[in-house]
């Protein structure tokens, strides 16, 4: 990580390049850098893929070097989204005060609940900036983000995992989130608009070792380490 060969360099942005060319001008593009990169790495691609218009180039520098995620937003052309990892308002109010980070993906889960994630879209929107939660966490977390973007002003897009995840875990609420044509339908249901199944969770008991190993060979894929 950090850095890239010239080779894998320049097969990443022909990737790009394929991925614009099947699906055409008006589609948007979404660059995950998953924290893999150094600074002058980081430009140098979101300068390479300009051409091709990314909405974002989400967390091209590790998120814990908030100074270095600020430099490469400042230089690169391509918006920067970033977010999905932090704790804190005090990590958002940092990026906000700089006026270079607008695409923030805070992720419920990481913050305590929907009410911090309010607030961050409130300080985000006062700077503004845009809302797209990270919502990659499971059914429930995806049900909670529905209903953060709808209350608030400054919601840009809705990231989903649930159609990767496995079979089952759409069996461990009632009512799961629905994709249809890229657009969610807000429940009315009471609460986050699902409930928990319990006797369908209990058949699923949590495992340590399982999980998906993002920075090993097959995680693209969705290999995981082990069933369960």
């Amino acid at each position: 990580w950090r850095t890239l060969s010239r080779y894998d360099f320049d097969l990443s942005v022909d990737i790009i390049r394929a991925v614009r060319d099947a699906v055409g001008p008006s589609v948007d593009l979404l660059i995950e850098g998953h924290c893999r990169f150094n600074v002058s790495t980081a430009i140098e691609f979101s300068e390479a893929i300009h051409q091709f218009r990314p909405a974002w180039f989400e967390e091209p520098v590790p998120h814990t070097n908030i100074p270095a995620m600020i430099e490469v937003a400042r230089r690169s052309p391509v918006p920067i989204a970033t977010g999905e990892s932090l704790s804190s308002k005090q990590q958002f109010a940092e990026l906000l005060k700089h006026e270079v980070v607008n695409i923030l993906q805070p992720e419920p889960l990481n913050l305590g609940g929907l009410f911090t994630a309010r607030i961050i879209a409130g300080m985000a929107d006062a700077h503004f900036g845009v809302i797209a939660p990270h919502s990659a966490q499971g059914p429930i977390c995806s049900a909670a983000c529905v209903q953060l973007n709808a209350s608030i002003p400054n919601f840009f897009i809705h990231e989903i995992f649930d159609e990767f995840n496995e079979l089952w875990e759409k069996e461990i609420v009632t009512n799961p989130v629905v994709v249809v044509n890229g657009y969610i339908d807000v429940s009315e249901r009471p609460g986050l608009g699902t409930d928990l199944n319990i006797d369908e969770i209990k058949k699923h008991p949590y495992r340590q070792e399982n999980y998906l190993p993002l920075f090993k060979p097959g995680w693209e894929r969705r290999e995981r380490q082990s069933a369960g």
